[in-house]
């Protein structure tokens, strides 16, 4: 019972990380519709521009934070500028599309300029150490700061689309372009607002992630986990991404502490995509996803 307990707690923690890596493509999917296929690049890119603050330059971590999350919501405002808004108020799907022609651009160019570069270094983050011993449960620092951390990005993220007047601005523009646009607001600067966010978003997940020891282009693939995110919580769900990162983070937990032992390595990422079709067969649109009824 103790390691069950401990496996689901760790699960949770893991779960926040890919919550917040849900929000970041369920913000940019509410406001345009368009799927950010780019998200594991801009993970990389995210964590590569911190690492290089924080390690290359030797800044201390408070000033390399809010930097390199500067940096990351800088590159989503150009990218949003240079290959989004040229497409707006045209079908979604191109949009979608570019942002999968983004990842494959985004991966080849990390791997060009690391070549002359060299890798940023990791060095751990110095953050406090916070394990938890209660009895037989033992929870590491690094995976505690990780799921603090991301839970309170999500949490600041919220309370501004929920409580600020950009957020109020951001809402309308999510619910309808072209009546949030005939009030006045400027739905192409919010939608690059929006970029910017969810690009702060992802670069604070994956540096969480590279805190574990993972500083690699390899990273990218665990931007995919945002994937069975959002579509077990329902594509337009901010709640349903917390909800489903979490049931994520627990499944694979579970499934690496009791499933792979038994000879089945590395079917925890199976056991994953397993759970997101099968909650695809029963809830279409997600948990928490707004069924949407087309006439034609």
């Amino acid at each position: 019972m103790i390691d069950l307990i401990q496996t689901v707690g760790i699960g949770i923690l893991v779960g926040l990380v890919y919550a917040l890596l849900g929000l970041s493509i369920v913000i940019v999917y509410k406001a345009s519709e368009a799927f950010n296929f780019a998200i594991g690049q801009f993970l990389v890119i995210g964590s590569f521009l911190f690492y290089a603050m924080f390690a290359a330059l030797n800044l201390p971590f408070l000033i390399a934070l809010p930097l390199g999350l500067l940096a990351a919501g800088i590159m989503g405002a150009i990218i949003e500028r240079l290959t989004i808004k040229p497409l707006l108020g045209r079908n979604p799907i191109l949009m979608t599309k570019v942002t999968l022609g983004l990842y494959f651009f985004l991966s080849a160019s990390v791997k060009f300029v690391l070549n002359y570069t060299g890798s940023p270094g990791w060095r751990p983050l110095g953050l406090p150490d916070i394990t938890v011993e209660l009895g037989e449960l033992l929870y590491l620092s690094e995976r505690i700061w990780a799921g603090i951390l991301c839970l309170l990005t999500f949490c600041v993220v919220m309370f501004f689309i929920f409580r600020t007047r950009w957020g109020l601005a951001i809402r309308a523009v999510s619910e309808n372009q072209a009546k949030a646009m005939a009030f006045g607001i400027n739905a192409r600067f919010i939608l690059l607002i929006i970029w910017a966010i969810s690009s702060g978003c992802i670069a604070v997940a994956g540096i969480m992630i590279s805190n574990f020891g993972i500083l690699s282009t390899s990273s990218a693939l665990v931007g995919f986990r945002a994937i069975p995110v959002v579509l077990i919580g329902g594509m337009d769900s901010i709640g349903g991404a917390l909800i489903a990162g979490i049931i994520i983070g627990i499944c694979e937990s579970l499934v690496a502490a009791y499933i792979e032992p038994m000879g089945l390595i590395g079917f925890k990422e199976v056991a994953i995509y397993i759970l997101m079709l099968l909650m695809l067969f029963i809830y279409p649109y997600g948990l928490f996803g707004t069924a949407r009824i087309e006439r034609v």
